[in-house]
């Protein structure tokens, strides 16, 4: 497989070419695939500080992954929108950064797939990510195709809903950024009530870094870093680290109504929690979200 250039970028549903982090694949069989990765060696978002490649970078390459095998192999249009039903991820060994490393790449594997119409409109896979021979991290997903008809019809009169700024309910106030291990107030995706009892997840869509284009709703990927900054905020913990990840989305997370997000711990040693997302008492996403052992 190939290194030199990035896939294209509308087959991985990135605007810029930066955020693409896929180069090639190969087809395997007819439900098997290799696919190229290259994480980035530093980004604003997918941090790389602690000098190890940061595990929501690698769930940001499968979801490429899925996306890209969608379009090319199984002919879901490249005007459709995809919805991830589940999405989980686990990391099995340390991931450093080095200027030159081994190759990287997602084993891929699609483990269902469904139909609508005599056409592919869902899939479920599942990815290994390979350093060389080694395995680092393995991912599944259930994912979807919606046709523009169908996603009006989801989403009811919001589907060109872009807000132009970020929108933080009364009496709340973003979170220092120091809080939650980030350099700027503007990658910080939490604020709270005055008193600091109540967190909201509240992204600023003017951050090219997080959306690199216009999106109707808060995608998966950001409640990701969100859950993973609510956790932070609350341990007191701003370099945790994620181990591993696992979520649903049973609703969209709208951009203008109040959206709360709690945080659980649910085992003893502090390191297991689980994160609600929830509007109008609705719950729009839930992840369980292990935290890495601090060395």
């Amino acid at each position: 497989m190939e290194y030199t250039r990035t896939v294209p970028r509308h087959l991985v549903h990135r605007h810029a070419v930066a955020e693409v982090f896929l180069t090639d694949y190969r087809i395997e069989s007819n439900s098997a695939y290799q696919v190229a990765v290259q994480l980035p060696l530093s980004h604003r978002i997918f941090d790389a500080s602690s000098e190890q490649h940061d595990p929501l970078g690698v769930a940001e390459a499968f979801r490429q992954a899925v996306v890209l095998l969608c379009h090319t192999r199984y002919d879901i249009p490249l005007h459709y929108k995809f919805l991830m039903e589940t999405f989980s991820f686990e990391m099995l060994d340390a991931l450093d950064v080095q200027p030159v490393a081994e190759p990287l790449s997602f084993s891929m594997t699609v483990d269902n797939l469904t139909h609508r119409d005599g056409a592919v409109s869902g899939v479920e896979m599942t990815g290994v990510l390979r350093e060389g021979a080694r395995h680092v991290a393995g991912c599944k997903a259930v994912a979807r195709g919606v046709s523009p008809e169908g996603y009006r019809r989801i989403r009811q009169g919001r589907e060109d809903y872009r807000p132009s700024r970020r929108i933080l309910p009364t009496g709340t106030a973003v979170v220092g950024s120091e809080r939650v291990g980030r350099l700027t107030d503007g990658d910080v995706l939490i604020s709270t009530d005055a008193a600091g009892h109540t967190m909201f997840c509240t992204p600023d869509p003017r951050n090219h870094s997080l959306f690199d284009h216009p999106v109707d709703h808060i995608p998966g990927m950001i409640l990701f870093e969100a859950a993973r900054q609510a956790v932070r905020y609350r341990t007191g913990a701003p370099a945790t680290r994620i181990a591993s990840l696992s979520a649903t989305f049973p609703r969209f997370t709208e951009w203008e109504t109040p959206c709360e997000v709690s945080t659980t711990p649910l085992d003893a040693s502090g390191r297991v929690h689980r994160v609600r997302f929830t509007q109008e008492l609705e719950t729009t996403a839930e992840l369980e979200l292990t935290v890495a052992e601090q060395l």
